[in-house]
């Protein structure tokens, strides 16, 4: 199949891990013989109209797949809302008309469809191109902040009006896929596909630590709750126990965290990593023993695939994304905002940990997070729209 991905936002780089996934996924459609296109377009506010050019393209070979950068000047204010959104929307079919015409003058042909992420942007914008130009539109949806409330209502509405309007829409998440039907009070089927991880790149390795070691990783923001298992780490063992904690990543819970360590006196038992590349991401799972990250709001949770990929049990917080990966047979899942629970777990895994099997850990991930299997379940939802 041709297929033109549209993501909202979309990794420059090889060495920017933010929304990996969408990189992950477009590469992995690709090595499977599909003719993958990326066209990420950046919409920028109005006050740069002094600036020029008012439209910036770039246009790159990212292995096999292509990949089309455009970045554009919207002179019209948010403020005036569904203005606005129109504008947009006539720029993304504009831009979407103009590559498929690039593409069939040297014989290319249009696409068979078109796979845009996250609803209340990019793919909210899609809709309209996909009614004047006649392509069917498959839709993922990501987006935290739909179930941490941080979205706005107009947000909300351009969900709903996505879902029932785009030809397949999948959420990454089942419990994700449930709050925010229920909320929108969507009849509309939909689907639940999780997002991959290219196992290849994590592996299970003897571990000779002289510490049983704790990993947590992402974005240090405060929905992450960082603190709180930094908390629950400094309950659970004694000093004299041999247990660190290494906590990667970098963001605004910084400068919070380290305040956090050094007032709990914990400089010498808990590490803050910092900012990670693709390169140490493996690394970093294959020199720990456990994984944890208990979020307030988590939609999927990339970090703990790859940490099961590299055979690590994990704690995750119930009644999120976690909840579709994580069980007893991986490791356990925990109320949020309980310290005193995710303590007792965390030393349930250090004491029982000869009960985790790292190689069926490791197994039962690639069986259900592969690139191999996510991709048979997105072509199949692909086969039944077309």
């Amino acid at each position: 199949m041709k297929i033109y991905i549209i993501p909202a936002w979309y990794p420059q780089n090889d060495n920017d891990i933010t929304a990996g996934f969408f990189r992950e996924q477009a590469h992995a459609l690709a090595a499977r013989g599909h003719e993958i296109t990326v066209i990420h377009i950046e919409p920028i506010s109005f006050t740069y109209l002094c600036r020029k050019p008012w439209h910036y393209q770039r246009i790159w070979q990212d292995g096999s797949v292509r990949t089309v950068f455009h970045k554009v000047i919207v002179p019209i204010p948010a403020k005036m809302g569904m203005a606005q959104d129109d504008y947009i929307s006539k720029l993304f079919c504009r831009i979407i008309k103009k590559q498929i015409e690039s593409d069939i003058r040297v014989e290319s042909g249009a696409p068979d469809l078109i796979h845009a992420h996250v609803s209340h942007s990019c793919a909210y914008y899609c809709l309209y191109a996909k009614e004047k130009l006649g392509i069917p539109l498959v839709v993922t949806e990501h987006y935290s902040g739909l179930l941490l409330g941080t979205a706005s209502e107009r947000e909300y509405e351009r969900v709903r009006e996505t879902i029932e309007k785009s030809d397949a829409f999948i959420f990454v998440g089942s419990n994700f896929q449930k709050t925010l039907c229920d909320r929108l009070h969507i009849k509309n089927s939909t689907y639940v596909i999780p997002n991959m991880v290219n196992v290849s790149e994590f592996e299970i390795k003897k571990k000779q630590n002289k510490n049983f070691t704790f990993l947590s990783a992402g974005n240090l923001k405060a929905n992450k709750s960082f603190d709180l298992v930094i908390r629950a780490f400094h309950q659970a063992f004694d000093r004299s126990e041999p247990v660190k904690l290494v906590i990667a990543g970098d963001g605004d819970e910084k400068n919070n965290l380290e305040r956090l360590i050094s007032k709990l006196n914990e400089e010498n038992r808990i590490t803050m990593f910092g900012r990670y590349s693709g390169e140490q991401k493996s690394k970093l799972f294959t020199g720990a023993d456990a994984f944890v990250l208990t979020s307030k709001v988590e939609t999927f949770g990339i970090v703990y695939i790859e940490a099961l990929a590299s055979g690590l049990p994990c704690i995750g917080t119930s009644g999120q994304g976690a909840d579709d990966i994580i069980d007893r047979s991986n490791g356990y899942l925990v109320e949020y905002g309980n310290a005193d629970e995710l303590a007792r777990r965390m030393r349930e895994i250090y004491f029982n940990y000869a009960v985790f099997d790292a190689r069926k850990i490791r197994q039962s991930c690639v069986e259900r997070f592969s690139n191999e299997s996510v991709c048979q379940q997105i072509e199949k939802v692909y086969q039944e729209l077309l």
